[in-house]
């Protein structure tokens, strides 16, 4: 009995899509600038930026983010899967205290990699992060 279920457990192994695997593949994304809007319109970037270096992973068929960088944003959105001709997009909305407000952050993956390194891009408010991504 042990054989034959062990049996069926690997044909049953041997058939599964490879699409549920890929379905869960992930970018892994490291922080190489950080920067943010001043309240003349320039750009400042910080400097010895806590955030710089850290890392964080990005779940593409959610566009669930782990890591310290982004891991209180919550119900993610994807927009855009990605592909070579279009970016993977991911925006997270919340309602503000007030009546009208809302906050909105956005995650930009770029579709072409150069030397297996996708660049992003990360909006929050007048936050701005960049880096590289891999797959």
């Amino acid at each position: 009995m042990y054989k034959r279920s062990l049996l069926l457990f690997l044909i049953c192994s041997a058939f599964i899509s490879q699409s549920v695997f890929a379905a869960e593949k992930t970018y892994r994304c490291e922080v190489l600038s950080d920067a943010y809007i001043k309240s003349n319109g320039e750009l400042d970037i910080v400097k010895d930026s806590p955030r710089v270096g850290q890392e964080f992973a990005v779940i593409k068929k959610t566009g669930e983010v782990v890591g310290d960088v982004m891991d209180s944003l919550g119900k993610p959105k994807v927009i855009a899967s990605g592909s070579k001709s279009n970016s993977y997009k991911v925006i997270w909305t919340q309602k503000a205290a007030g009546n009208d407000g809302a906050f909105v952050d956005y995650l930009s993956i770029e579709g072409v990699a150069k030397d297996g390194k996708y660049p992003f891009g990360f909006f929050s408010g007048s936050l701005m992060m960049a880096g590289v991504c891999e797959q």
